[in-house]
C-alpha cells in the first residue's frame, strides 16, 4: 500500500500563545521571561534565578519547562513558586 499524497501547504501560520492567566505550573519559563512584568516578579521572588536555569542542560528547554516541573530536580522550592503564583494572578490574563 502506498502512502497517501498530500497537497503542499498554502501558507504556514506559526502558533501563537492565547491569553490566559499566568502560573508556574503550566506557563513555560520562556513565556514568563518574555513578559517583563512577570519576569520582574520571578526575579524578586526566586533568588539567583538566572544561575538556576542558565545551565547548558536546561537552557534549550525553557520553552517546554515550567518552574513547577523543575521542583523535582531541586532547582526551585514549592514555597517560592506559591508566592510567585499569587503575584502572577494580579497581572490578569496575558
Amino acid at each position: 500500500m502506498d502512502a497517501p499524497l498530500y497537497p503542499p501547504a498554502q501558507q504556514f501560520t506559526p502558533p501563537r500563545r492565547l491569553p490566559r492567566l499566568l502560573g508556574t505550573k503550566d506557563t513555560a519559563i520562556a513565556d514568563l521571561k518574555a513578559i517583563p512584568e512577570a519576569w520582574a516578579i520571578i526575579l524578586a521572588e526566586i533568588p539567583n534565578v538566572e544561575a538556576r536555569i542558565g545551565n547548558d542542560m536546561i537552557k534549550p528547554h525553557l520553552g517546554n519547562f515550567s518552574f513547577r516541573s523543575l521542583v523535582q530536580f531541586g532547582v526551585v522550592k514549592p514555597d517560592m513558586l506559591d508566592r510567585v503564583d499569587v503575584k502572577l494572578k494580579t497581572l490578569g490574563e496575558r
